[in-house]
């Protein structure tokens, strides 16, 4: 847990370890962080948020739509009225949201809180629009 989850600090890219560790699929880096009244001191732990420039545009949705079984992972769209499972790929992950790719478009309509016991083609109504 970060020490002070209410602040907000920048920092830039000082030294990268130019090595991966394949267990984790992670890279030690080391930021220069403006740290002007000493708060911050060796050995915290932040949580980070780190930018990504992308080559397209990326679809998220609630960590909740999507949905892995031992066979696949999907999120359910709701197709007229009837579920229908959409496979997926999980890409990068926001807070609660987590980019989805697979075939799906801007403004589909996908379960909030998806399940594999709302099978394919059953019928699914949208929440009443406040």
């Amino acid at each position: 847990m970060p020490a002070y989850p209410e602040r907000k600090y920048s920092g830039t890219v000082a030294r990268i370890a130019h090595a991966l560790d394949p267990k984790t699929r992670t890279m030690p880096v080391e930021l220069d962080v403006f740290n002007r009244d000493g708060s911050l001191a060796p050995g915290m732990y932040p949580t980070l948020s780190w930018p990504v420039r992308r080559s397209r545009p990326a679809l998220f949705v609630p960590r909740t739509s999507v949905v892995t079984t031992t066979e696949r992972t999907f999120v359910i769209r709701n197709q007229d009225g009837r579920a229908e499972w959409v496979d997926v790929k999980k890409g990068a992950a926001e807070s609660d949201l987590v980019e989805v790719i697979g075939d799906l478009r801007l403004g589909d309509m996908v379960v909030r809180r998806g399940s594999d016991e709302l099978r394919e083609g059953a019928p699914i109504r949208a929440p009443a629009k406040r």
